[in-house]
C-alpha cells in the first residue's frame, strides 16, 4: 500500500491493523504529525515496533489509513450498492448528507487542522491526506455522475468537474467556520439545508434537457 493509492488505503484493515490505527489517529492529535514517532504509536498501541511495520511502513501510510478509514465509515452513500436505483435528487442528498457528516465530524477536523498546519513540513503528508480522501471520495461521486450521465438521469460532460463543484457547495463557509470554532458568533446553517440548497442548485444545472 502506498500514501497514493487510495484503492489500497481503503481496504478494511485487520484487527491488529485497526488497534494500530486507532492508537495512531490518538497520538496524531496529541503531538501533531511532525513530532508523532513510529516508537509512540507502538507504545500506544501495544504492538512491537516489527508488528507496526509489518503493517505500515511509515507515518505517510499510517495517516492514509486513517483519512481512509473515516471515509469509509462516513460515506456509505457513495458505494451502497442500490445508490444508482435512487432517483437521482435522493441519491445527490444521500451523498450530501454523509458527505457533511464526514468534514463536519471532529475526527475528520482534527484530521484537517494537523494536515494544513504540517503539510508545508512534510509533503508526504498533503499528498496522502488528498489521495485517501478528498481524491477518492471526489472519484467515486465522478463515477456516479458518470454513470447517471449514461442513465440519462443527468447531464454531465465533465463529471470531475462537476463533482467538484458538488462538493464546493456542500462545504462553502459552513465548513470553514465550523473548523474555526466561529458557528456560534457567526450563525450555523442545518446542514440539511445546506445540502437541500446545493442538490437544488446542482440540478438547475445538470438536470438533462426537456425532450419538448
Amino acid at each position: 500500500m502506498t500514501a497514493s493509492d487510495p484503492e489500497a488505503a481503503a481496504a478494511p484493515p485487520s484487527p491488529k491493523a485497526e488497534q494500530v490505527l486507532q492508537a495512531a489517529s490518538r497520538v496524531f492529535r496529541e503531538q501533531g504529525y511532525g513530532s508523532a514517532s513510529m516508537d509512540a504509536i507502538a507504545r500506544a498501541a501495544g504492538v512491537s515496533k516489527a508488528t507496526l511495520y509489518a503493517h505500515f511502513a511509515g507515518k505517510d501510510q499510517l495517516f492514509a489509513a486513517i483519512v481512509s478509514g473515516e471515509c469509509r465509515r462516513h460515506s456509505q452513500a457513495l458505494t451502497a450498492p442500490d445508490i444508482d436505483r435512487l432517483e437521482v435528487r435522493q441519491a445527490l442528498a444521500a451523498i450530501g448528507r454523509n458527505f457533511l457528516d464526514l468534514v463536519l465530524s471532529a475526527k475528520a477536523r482534527a484530521i484537517y487542522r494537523i494536515v494544513i498546519a504540517e503539510a508545508p513540513r512534510f509533503p508526504e503528508l498533503g499528498r496522502a491526506f488528498y489521495a485517501s480522501g478528498p481524491a477518492a471520495v471526489l472519484a467515486r461521486l465522478a463515477d456516479y455522475l458518470g454513470a447517471a450521465d449514461a442513465r440519462g438521469t443527468l447531464r454531465v460532460e465533465d463529471p470531475k468537474l462537476a463533482a467538484e463543484q458538488f462538493v464546493a457547495m456542500l462545504m462553502g463557509p459552513l465548513h470553514m467556520r465550523h473548523l474555526l470554532g466561529l458557528t456560534a458568533e457567526f450563525g450555523d446553517r442545518d446542514p440539511a439545508q445546506v445540502v437541500e440548497a446545493a442538490v437544488a442548485t446542482f440540478l438547475s444545472a445538470y438536470a438533462p434537457s426537456d425532450p419538448a
